[in-house]
């Protein structure tokens, strides 16, 4: 059963940040299931949602995803178990 996970995921302001982003993502074996993108308002970064789908732990992912230099802070939110079905 795959599980549908959100994570809010503060960035530097460069677009190789969310191809690294996306890159980690894909080779941990999550699939995308959603992205919003948007500038701080003071242009300091960018603020990141992110959301996967994967029968995997979702701790794969979030233990890279905080190894990568243009990751500031990552908050998971609360998964959604059962969410879609393989």
């Amino acid at each position: 059963m795959s599980h549908q996970h959100t994570l809010t995921i503060h960035t530097r302001h460069e677009a190789v940040a969310i191809e690294r982003l996306l890159q980690v993502t894909r080779y941990r074996g999550f699939t995308l299931a959603g992205l919003e993108l948007k500038p701080l308002a003071d242009v300091s970064g960018l603020l990141v949602t992110l959301s996967v789908v994967s029968d995997k732990p979702i701790s794969l992912l979030v233990n890279q995803l905080n190894k990568l230099y243009d990751v500031l802070d990552l908050e998971l939110h609360q998964a959604e178990a059962g969410a879609l079905r393989a």
